[in-house]
């Protein structure tokens, strides 16, 4: 149940799922453990503005590709 005081984990979506299931696709916010992230660059909005810290598989180029040689 989702109540004042309650923590919860939620996704809010900017469309209707239950009309296309593609819609799924289109995450507005995050909730995770209280904190609000921003759908599209998981950076956070709530309780402070704090941006995303960039992990290293953002960094790296793949070192091999299955099925290319």
């Amino acid at each position: 149940s989702i109540e004042k005081n309650k923590m919860a984990d939620l996704v809010i979506l900017d469309k209707n799922p239950l009309e296309n299931i593609r819609n799924s696709n289109t995450v507005f916010q995050v909730i995770k453990n209280g904190r609000v992230y921003d759908g599209n660059s998981l950076d956070q909005v709530y309780p402070e503005n704090k941006k995303q810290s960039v992990k290293e598989w953002y960094q790296e180029e793949p070192k091999n590709l299955p099925g290319i040689n």
